[in-house]
């Protein structure tokens, strides 16, 4: 059976690098030439950039959004008898951060609008053993913070924010990620702020919490109490006070980072521009376009649309080139490694309606105008006009 090439793609990492060539390919020279590959001045650099631009007091680099969420569950004190909500709707690292720290996961039922936790469902959920709530992002849209924060503070729990689908969004004013107590970013290639390979970082205003962070991604080593006399004299005085984890942002990262952070704004209004065109193109289908609140700014790293036969319009959208995504299908709670947890079909009936009947169309930067314009048009040749 032949396969149609894919036209239009769901990313354009290699535009988005010709797009900025000269300043990356000189960043990439700038490290190697230096021969500081690992830790160094162009992590610190682009941590302090990054805190700027979240207005954060602090960001500490690591090796993946992953290694993000597990760090920042250790830093809070999750650990083994511990319970930490989260959503079903989301990919497994937020989860397995989780149970890798000996907790259980509890799920929660989303916002049949933003498909992010619903605030209202939270207190049910909680018991004399929940440590924490694990908020996600969704697709870029902001979970509903206040009211999260508020049933938080109540219950003396912490939040951590699972921004990796969300850089650069914001909430009432705030920037995801500097709102609870630790924010967690996945800088991979495809995220709205990609490195050259997996990269992550976390943001806080709590410095202990930022100190405990750094020492874990460190093996455990704490470089504010070794002997920099010794280091100076090439003496290695290594303090290790943790069994830590090798989970340090590399310096070439941390280098293509700091050339891409000061263009995210103007790229992120790319990505809402290319949303505002869909939603004017697809406008009077049968079909649920993305929902915005008025008070977040959507970041839109996918344009997700609910629609019925979900399945033969990717079909179809496919057989025109046009790639798309099915994302969390089926559920994390639906999952074989879940299978053990208990949850069968009905435990979260928003989340499950959702996923039944969720595409992800193609949005990045570089998109053009008339791809826009294709990808609609081929969604209104199989999907019929709403009712």
């Amino acid at each position: 059976m032949s396969v149609t090439p894919v036209r239009i793609p769901m990313y354009d990492l290699r535009g988005e690098y010709l797009s900025m060539r000269p300043a990356i390919d000189a960043a990439i020279r700038r490290v190697l030439e230096s021969g500081t590959l690992t830790m160094g001045p162009e992590p610190r650099a682009f941590e302090e950039e990054f805190a700027r631009y979240c207005h954060a007091r602090h960001a500490v680099g690591v090796g993946s959004g992953s290694a993000a969420v597990h760090l920042a569950l250790l830093a809070c004190g999750v650990g083994p008898g511990d319970e930490v909500i989260t959503v079903p709707n989301t990919d497994i690292p937020t989860t397995m951060a989780i149970s890798h720290c000996g907790a259980s996961i509890v799920w929660v039922d989303v916002d049949p609008r933003t498909f992010n936790m619903a605030p209202e469902r939270i207190p049910e959920k909680i018991t004399r053993r929940t440590k924490a709530l694990l908020v996600v992002h969704l697709f870029g849209h902001p979970a509903d913070m206040d009211p999260i924060m508020a049933v938080a503070r109540n219950e003396g729990l912490r939040v951590i924010e699972d921004a990796a689908l969300a850089t650069g969004a914001e909430y009432r004013g705030r920037k995801v990620g500097a709102i609870g107590d630790i924010g967690c970013f996945s800088l991979a290639p495809t995220k709205i702020l990609g490195a050259t390979g997996d990269a992550g970082v976390i943001t806080t205003d709590d410095e202990d919490l930022a100190a405990r962070i750094r020492v874990l991604r460190n093996y455990g080593h704490d470089l504010s109490m070794d002997d920099h006399e010794g280091l100076l004299a090439g003496v290695r005085a290594w303090t290790l006070v943790a069994e830590g984890f090798n989970e340090r942002l590399d310096a070439v990262h941390a280098a293509v980072l700091r050339v891409k952070l000061p263009t995210l704004d103007e790229r992120i209004a790319r990505r809402r521009h290319i949303a505002r065109l869909y939603a004017e193109l697809l406008r009077g289908l049968d079909v649920v376009l993305p929902y915005e609140d008025p008070a977040v700014r959507h970041a839109y790293r996918a344009y997700p649309i609910l629609v019925r036969g979900r399945d033969h319009v990717r079909d179809h959208l496919a057989r025109r080139g046009i790639a798309t995504q099915a994302y969390y299908t089926p559920l994390l709670h639906l999952q074989p490694v879940y299978r053990h947890l208990g949850r069968g079909v009905g435990s979260f009936p928003v989340a499950e309606s959702v996923a039944e009947r969720l595409v992800c169309l193609p949005i990045f930067p570089s998109m053009t105008e008339e791809q826009v314009r294709e990808v609609a048009a081929a969604v209104r040749e199989c999907v019929p006009p709403a009712a």
